[in-house]
């Protein structure tokens, strides 16, 4: 037999075997993106690309326009080279598209590119066999579903001496000063700055609606979570978000059950097409007014983000957003802080922003500004990961 060889160079060069181990940085990996300064590959390649993913990256309308033509069509600058890609998205004919009626999914769609979609379902829910209805469950998955919610008091309560000539008296007076809403047995999402004004102070969480229905469970608060890139000195409303861990878990029941959370862009898209969304607390009834003694409503529209950041004097971040009305008097109001900003989808309720601050309540010309909770879905996760571990250990003790 013979055999025909023919000479190659089995070794590459320096610079071309270099070039191998050179592996570009992703922009989207490693930490949490409200971590990142904006980034248009992050924003336009990574995740889906759209005009608001792009508006990130500039945080200028202007620009923004110049490089995204349209909705479905960005073109984004990438690579070491600097080279100029278009990523587009044309209709397609898929059995389940995730950007056409959410994939007809009740909860979330996932793209699998070529492979069509998924469906999924939040927290407390599973996917039906029809892979694409969500229904609770557990044992008690009336309870744990998110078809309500309800919203908790971050309350303080101060003991005083009164003194007279014949005798001492101690008295307890209690105040409410901010809201928030369950998301587990064990956890219970708020604003930052509620805590910057009761750190000095011990303070419970208390559910219910009503003052004395019976019903109300009271909670200590073990642990607190400020976000990390939360700094009052600096501004008092960026990254206003905050997690409390309670001591014990809340047993969940008609009138104690939890709040859901979406991933970032089926969070975005519900703050804007499902709108308006539903703002609740026992904050006041008016600027500078009495508070409630009963939970207040109120539905407030999604603002575009041009016209919120021009009715404010105050810097609005891309980790916020406006909702409510220019010339119409509704709108939360101090002590609605930390409270849900939830819009409802397919008989689920959706926590999508947290009540921040405002200028005033109601005032002509200006809107409530809330914490844009998508942005922080990874980080609530990540801070909630040992929640089963943790209420396991609780339980069995």
């Amino acid at each position: 037999m013979r055999v025909a060889c023919n000479s190659a160079p089995v070794f590459l060069s320096g610079q071309a075997a270099d070039s191998v181990l050179r592996r570009q940085r992703r922009h989207n990996t490693g930490v949490f993106e409200e971590m990142l300064w904006g980034n248009l590959e992050r924003e336009c390649l990574e995740e889906r690309c759209d005009l608001e993913e792009a508006r990130e990256a500039f945080e200028n309308e202007e620009k923004t326009v110049s490089v995204c033509g349209c909705v479905r069509t960005c073109v984004c600058m990438v690579g070491l080279d600097s080279t100029l890609n278009t990523v587009l998205f044309l209709p397609t004919v898929t059995a389940r598209q995730c950007e056409v009626n959410n994939g007809e999914c009740m909860h979330f769609c996932e793209s699998l590119g070529t492979y069509g979609a998924e469906c999924s379902c939040a927290e407390g829910y599973k996917l039906a066999q029809d892979r694409v209805n969500c229904k609770p469950e557990g044992s008690h998955n009336i309870h744990t579903s998110c078809y309500t919610f309800t919203m908790i008091w971050l309350k303080y309560c101060v003991a005083t001496f009164q003194y007279s000539s014949v005798i001492t008296t101690l008295r307890h007076w209690c105040r409410v000063f901010c809201g928030g809403s369950i998301l587990s047995q064990l956890w219970v999402i708020t604003a930052a700055h509620c805590l910057v004004e009761g750190q000095q102070r011990s303070f419970f969480v208390r559910h219910n609606i009503y003052d004395k229905e019976g019903t109300e469970q009271d909670h200590e608060v073990s642990k607190q979570y400020k976000h990390p890139l939360y700094d009052s000195q600096q501004s008092l409303y960026n990254h206003d978000i905050a997690l409390l861990r309670l001591h014990t878990p809340i047993t969940f029941s008609s009138h104690a059950r939890p709040i859901c959370l979406g991933p970032k862009v089926f969070a975005e898209d519900l703050v804007k097409d499902q709108s308006p969304a539903t703002v609740s607390g026992w904050g006041r009834t008016r600027f500078q007014g009495a508070t409630s003694h009963l939970l207040q409503k109120v539905e407030v529209p999604f603002t575009e983000r041009t016209s919120c950041k021009d009715s404010s004097s105050a810097r609005i971040t891309k980790y916020m957003f406006c909702a409510g009305y220019a010339h119409v008097a509704k709108d939360s109001c101090q002590g609605d802080s930390g409270g849900p900003h939830t819009n409802r989808y397919h008989d689920t309720w959706f926590l999508t922003g947290i009540v921040s601050w405002g200028e005033e309540c109601a005032k002509d010309g200006k809107y409530g500004v809330y914490t844009r909770v998508s942005h922080y879905y990874r980080w609530i996760r990540h801070v909630m990961s040992v929640t089963k571990r943790m209420l396991h250990d609780v339980l069995d003790d």
